[in-house]
């Protein structure tokens, strides 16, 4: 939900960096702050997160990928497609957190819903985070900032409605996201920016609202899904019921976990890990290879689909899953992970029909929603952030709604 600010210029270029568990991406991008316009990715670049064999510390992983991303800012700047108005940041899991919340208050007098109710309401909610966060994490380095914050629902009265504000009502019920992370952590990002964009504005989002609110636009049906994202390092998972977010969470398994445990049991390189899995999904290799390779990917199945039950058993109050999953992963995995998906019986079993549909989010999907200069790769991910990011600027300038 966004409170609109006064117009300023139709079009502005930003420049957007996805920040993942397994690479770091960045693209140039004009968007539309009114009207109907699209967003257009003018370049974009892409820097893998260095592997480590060994496992990995909080620390040192945080410093491969401020040096993946070093180097994603530095290839972007010189592509030399003009100075930014604006770095935007978006974040995948484990870079930030992001909480639900459902606020309610009730009066026995009528009262009026105004912008300001609904911003002190949203403010009271992050002021509880921040708390909660310094109780439990009472270190030097314990300091939160909030990235950002949506309300997804306003009910007046117990009845949803789209445009609450003016409306008199006895009761609000308001569905809120927040995402936030470490202070300390976004200023060594901002660091880096700094160092190249000099004096640019620098925000920060986190992908699970972005996929939301990019999948939501281009799918009307359904209203109830899962939103996975298999990550370098991490699996995110949003579960989105009758249109709303209503829970997040995220497990240590990706790409290159999978990949990790190929080279490990077969003993041999990564890249020969990468290479075998190429020749296994185009079909190259030899009957008595491809079995043991099978025995292989079936363990790996086995300990992906064992963390997801884990994970989704801790989750409150969710008593069925919904059967469509929008899924986005790298393209020499994401076929992969479709079928392993269609096979996982535990998430059969959980969902309201008892069997999945998948839906793999390559990029093409979306091409009507995000125009992709000539030479420019397909990256779905840079995509999707792009169109949620077109879709907030242009809710600035309508002063009539608080939900996006």
């Amino acid at each position: 939900m966004g409170f609109l600010k006064g117009k300023k210029n139709k079009e502005k270029t930003v420049a957007i960096f996805d920040i993942g568990s397994g690479s770091i991406g960045g693209a140039i991008v004009r968007i539309p702050i009114e009207g109907e316009g699209i967003p257009s990715i003018i370049k974009s670049t892409r820097t893998e997160i260095a592997y480590s064999k060994d496992k990995l510390s909080s620390a040192i992983f945080t410093k491969s990928m401020l040096k993946a991303f070093s180097s994603t800012v530095s290839s972007l700047y010189h592509t030399k497609s003009g100075a930014p108005n604006k770095v935007i940041c978006v974040l995948a899991s484990p870079w930030y957190s992001s909480e639900t919340r459902i606020v309610k208050i009730k009066k026995e007098s009528p009262f009026i819903f105004t912008k300001k109710l609904a911003e002190e309401l949203l403010k009271k909610e992050t002021d509880n985070i921040e708390l909660d966060h310094k109780k439990e994490n009472k270190t030097l380095y314990n300091e939160l900032e909030i990235m950002d914050q949506h309300i997804m629902s306003v009910s007046l009265n117990g009845y949803k409605v789209e445009e609450p504000l003016g409306m008199k009502t006895k009761s609000v019920e308001m569905n809120m996201i927040v995402s936030y992370s470490q202070k300390f952590f976004l200023d060594k990002i901002r660091k880096v920016i700094s160092e190249t964009f000099h004096h640019t504005p620098v925000s920060f989002s986190s992908f699970i609202l972005a996929s939301y609110f990019a999948v939501r636009d281009k799918y009307i049906s359904p209203d109830s899904y899962l939103l996975v994202d298999v990550g370098g390092e991490m699996t995110e998972v949003g579960i989105v019921s009758k249109g709303i977010l209503k829970a997040s969470l995220s497990f240590p398994f990706g790409k290159k976990t999978f990949f990790k445990y190929m080279y490990t049991k077969l003993e041999i390189e990564l890249r020969d890990a990468q290479e075998l899995f190429d020749l296994y999904s185009e079909g190259h290799l030899t009957p008595g290879k491809r079995k043991k390779v099978e025995e292989l990917l079936k363990s790996i199945e086995g300990s992906w689909g064992e963390s997801l039950r884990q994970s989704i058993a801790n989750l409150p109050h969710i008593l069925a899953l919904p059967s469509t999953i929008f899924l986005t992963a790298d393209s020499d995995l994401i076929k992969w992970f479709t079928q392993v998906i269609n096979n996982e019986k535990f998430i059969q079993s959980m969902t309201i029909e008892h069997k999945c549909t998948v839906v793999p989010l390559t990029g093409a999907e979306f091409i009507k929603m995000c125009k992709i200069q000539e030479g420019v790769e397909y990256d779905p991910f840079l995509m999707i952030e792009a169109i949620s990011i077109t879709r907030k600027n242009k809710e600035l300038y309508n002063r009539k709604t608080i939900i996006r």
